[in-house]
């Protein structure tokens, strides 16, 4: 079932080329808006606003401020680093194992803190008292877990099985 037009462009694009097309100009900028939009949901709210003890307030900073390094973090890695040369020489590109691992390893510790998050945030149920922009940030929050989740899975179950030698120093196509 298509659910969004990701989808339509995932089955018209399986090349890894296509895919990180796809990452770069899609998942990218929807997952970085999200983050943009909670930095300014917690700059602009003060901690009596988000209708949480101060213990979970600075708790979900801190778990957030983590999220957010890891996955800009991965972000450049990705860009500067994989995508420029799965684009440049096409299908002949591939990565050890080693690295597929560490990516997958990285996304893990994302997943592990969505989770934490998720948890902080009663899975994302407010009383209906809550504030309109205590709402709106939480459910920023799980825009951002839905756009997580789907940029993971196209690059564990898409791009880097695509791309990953088989055994280290041995060539992917044989």
């Amino acid at each position: 079932m298509l659910l969004n037009e990701w989808d339509i462009d995932l089955e018209e694009t399986m090349s890894p080329a296509g895919l990180c097309n796809i990452i770069e100009n899609r998942c990218q900028p929807e997952i970085k808006t999200s983050i943009s939009h909670i930095d300014h949901y917690f700059m602009q709210l003060p901690g009596t606003t988000m209708e949480m003890s101060d213990a979970s307030v600075e708790l979900l900073q801190i778990l957030y401020s983590k999220l957010r390094d890891e996955v800009e973090h991965l972000f450049r890695k990705e860009s500067g680093l994989i995508y420029p040369g799965i684009k440049k020489t096409a299908e002949g590109f591939t990565i050890e194992k080693q690295a597929s691992d560490t990516i997958e390893k990285t996304q893990q510790v994302i997943t592990n803190l969505l989770l934490k998050l998720r948890q902080l945030l009663n899975n994302y149920v407010l009383p209906t008292e809550a504030s309109k922009e205590w709402k709106d940030c939480v459910h920023e929050f799980y825009q951002l877990e839905i756009k997580l989740h789907r940029w993971i899975y196209i690059e564990q179950s898409m791009l880097y099985p695509a791309i990953t030698q088989k055994h280290p120093g041995s060539p992917k196509h044989q």
